[in-house]
């Protein structure tokens, strides 16, 4: 509470009253304060409708009715007591609390034009309390609902006129802007008219008109279409998301009948009906709550003029108040829990800790909730980006499966294939490199052959050699196919028939052996792809699983980093807590007095609680400043006497100079001509 603030505001008009602040403090008495808040809330209602109730001698007022006239008065302003409520202040007015009286004082000057508003507005906006035995009455139904009707007709042309009050300078910007767009209009209209005559002048001018209508029309509907289908694909996937989410809830239900039976899904279905029953009874009217709060508050801030500096600067000085407010309550509460009256503050203390992990467990289940559905969006927005041109569904599930095991099987067949092919080509490589040797080998041979016959005088000997040995081959090969006679030929049929059928009867039973083991080894190869397949199956299942096990592992090792550091940083903050307890205990101990270790203590530093020493040093600090203001009066006072002594020492003090000066000119000789002064001044004695 600032009383300086009281004493500027009081001793400007329409008040003008000269009152210090040790006046008010010490010297003021109750009744005149309380005639000084009639006088102010006099003030505040001037200018209303009605006329002001506040405007009497507290001296011929019964105390009651002043105590009952100055706390409607604070209802009707929204004073905050310090912990009080209405009926306690009218009470604490009654008893002639000068604190009270005091608060009330600097709450009514703190903001003179924000109180004069509310007391306008209060005229027209306060709300009539009807006991209810009259409200049986289908009349004062009626009056109360108009009341209630005008009270919202009045809120609206309120804001309207606070509007036009707010925005009454921008006249002049608003006629420039309609100034401006008459300009701009006739601009239009005069390229139009252009327009319409280069149109005129092409031929067939009406057929190019229908056309460009037409084609705008056609623009129009294609638009509209277009709108149409982006709605039905809309539509479309929000129906796949619901079959999506149908689906998801399906196989969960079947994994919860395969895993725990009837018994878990009831179970569990139980406990989901639990925590939607807290959510909607408990949780969700919270929020509710809260956003219509918020809602409100905007209201009341869009309603409200724009805030000043002035308004800032009271908002800070009320925000205080309320936390020593505050902290006065918690100190008195920690008064009463340190008394050991209260039996159950354990248990309110548990079922606190209880409420906030249940309220926070909520707010994480709404979170996650929240995620949940970001990450499902994100999906869908995924596989809309990842379908293909004609429209594909994304593979899911064991589709999926299916899908990666036949893939993995054709890629070790391609990975076969290519070692095959590659060593092919190193093979095929080789024989080139080697093909490419022999013809250079015999290129060179054949060369040097020929050099050598030629040098022999028999050239070509080596072709014409080599063409009579086939010639010769070819002739032997004739002779002896010819000397071949058919008993020949018909032994070595019977021979070759015989050693047939002996292969035959020797191979017949090893034949029938290989067939019975090509069926088993077509079954073992069946059954060789089948476990495959579902080995390649089970393996990418659990690839996937493990991927999203190290996921689940790593997201819960950054939750372990994250409690540890908080866990380290709550136990720092409850040690500084409990050090600042401490203090504030032992400040409490030292102020009430009865330890004699507290009390030698004391002894030992020279005074009992800070808080005396804080009060000696207000005090100290007070005395100071009256002494220093009234050594400022006493300047002030002998000021203009002392500037019109120092006027006439410094007039003086020039005129002694200026007699110096000349003394200095007339004993050096270089002064005034002085031979008619020799016979006047030759019997006057110099000094």
């Amino acid at each position: 509470m600032d009383l300086r603030l009281v004493s500027e505001r009081l001793s400007q008009p329409p008040f003008n009253k000269t009152l210090s602040v040790i006046q008010l403090h010490d010297e003021v008495p109750p009744y005149a304060l309380a005639q000084l808040i009639s006088d102010v809330g006099a003030y505040l209602e001037e200018g209303g409708p009605l006329p002001s109730i506040h405007k009497v001698d507290i001296r011929n007022e019964e105390p009651e009715a002043t105590a009952w006239r100055i706390g409607e008065f604070m209802r009707i302003l929204k004073f905050r007591g310090p912990g009080l409520d209405i009926n306690a202040i009218r009470l604490e007015i009654l008893n002639a609390d000068r604190a009270l009286l005091l608060e009330i004082l600097h709450f009514l000057l703190k903001d003179v034009a924000l109180h004069k508003k509310r007391c306008y507005l209060a005229t027209f906006l306060e709300i009539v309390d009807v006991p209810s035995d009259y409200m049986q009455d289908d009349l004062m139904l009626e009056l109360c609902e108009q009341v209630s009707q005008l009270q919202d007709q009045f809120k609206e042309t309120h804001k309207f006129v606070e509007g036009l009050r707010q925005t009454g300078g921008a006249t002049t910007s608003v006629k420039r802007e309609i100034q401006q767009m008459e300009e701009e209009k006739q601009q239009v209209l005069s390229k139009i008219s252009k327009i319409k005559k280069k149109v005129e002048q092409v031929p067939n001018h009406q057929v190019w008109l229908e056309a460009a209508k037409k084609l705008r029309i056609e623009q129009q509907q294609e638009a509209a279409l277009a709108d149409r289908i982006r709605e039905q694909r809309n539509a479309v996937q929000n129906a796949e998301k619901k079959y999506a989410a149908s689906q998801q809830q399906l196989k969960e239900a079947r994994n919860t009948l395969t895993s725990g039976g009837a018994e878990g899904l009831l179970a569990k279905m139980q406990e989901e009906c639990k925590m939607n029953k807290y959510l909607a009874s408990d949780n969700l009217p919270k929020s509710i709550e809260e956003t219509k709060q918020r809602i409100r508050d905007l209201k009341r801030v869009i309603s409200e003029p724009p805030l000043r500096e002035t308004d800032f600067e009271n908002m800070d000085e009320e925000i205080k108040e309320l936390n020593a407010e505050t902290a006065r309550l918690a100190e008195k509460k920690l008064l009463k829990a340190n008394s050991g009256d209260d039996k159950l503050a354990l248990f309110r203390q548990q079922a606190a800790i209880i409420a906030r992990k249940k309220a926070g467990t909520a707010q994480r289940l709404n979170t996650l909730t929240e995620e949940v559905m970001r990450l499902s969006e994100e999906v869908e927005s995924r596989r809309e980006q990842h379908r293909g041109p004609g429209g594909g569904k994304v593979l899911t599930g064991d589709d999926f499966k299916k899908y990666v095991s036949e893939l993995r099987g054709k890629s070790n067949i391609y990975k076969i294939k290519r070692s095959e092919l590659s060593e092919m080509q190193a093979e095929f490589g080789i024989l080139q490199r080697t093909e490419q040797i022999l013809h250079a080998r015999e290129k060179s041979m054949s060369s040097n052959l020929s050099e050598l016959e030629r040098r022999s005088g028999i050239p070509n000997f080596h072709n014409d050699r080599e063409t009579l040995e086939k010639v010769s081959e070819r002739k032997g090969e004739v002779d002896q196919a010819k000397g071949k006679t058919l008993q020949e030929i018909s032994d070595i049929i019977a021979s070759l028939v015989s050693n047939i059928n002996n292969k035959k009867s020797v191979l017949a039973p090893v034949i029938n052996e290989l067939r019975k083991l090509r069926v088993v080894a077509s079954d073992l190869e069946a059954d060789y792809v089948e476990r495959k397949r579902h080995y390649d199956a089970m393996m990418v299942g659990l690839d996937s699983e493990a991927v999203k096990l190290e996921q689940e592992v790593k997201g819960y090792r950054q939750d372990i980093a994250i409690d540890q550091s908080r866990y380290h940083y709550l136990n720092m903050a409850i040690g500084l807590i409990d050090i600042s307890q401490e203090k504030v205990l032992h400040e409490m101990k030292s102020y009430i007095g009865g330890d004699e270790a507290i009390e030698a203590q004391q002894k030992a530093r020279g005074f009992k609680t800070y808080r005396d020493v804080y009060n000696k040093r207000i005090v100290e600090q007070e005395n100071m400043g009256k002494s220093l203001r009234e050594h400022q009066k006493e300047i002030k006072s002998k000021h203009e006497p002392n500037v019109k002594q120092l006027a006439y020492f410094t007039g003086i003090r020039k005129l002694l100079q200026l007699k110096v000066a000349h003394n200095h000119k007339v004993l050096s000789g270089g002064g005034l001509d002085t031979t008619g002064f020799s016979q006047i001044t030759q019997d006057r004695l110099v000094l």
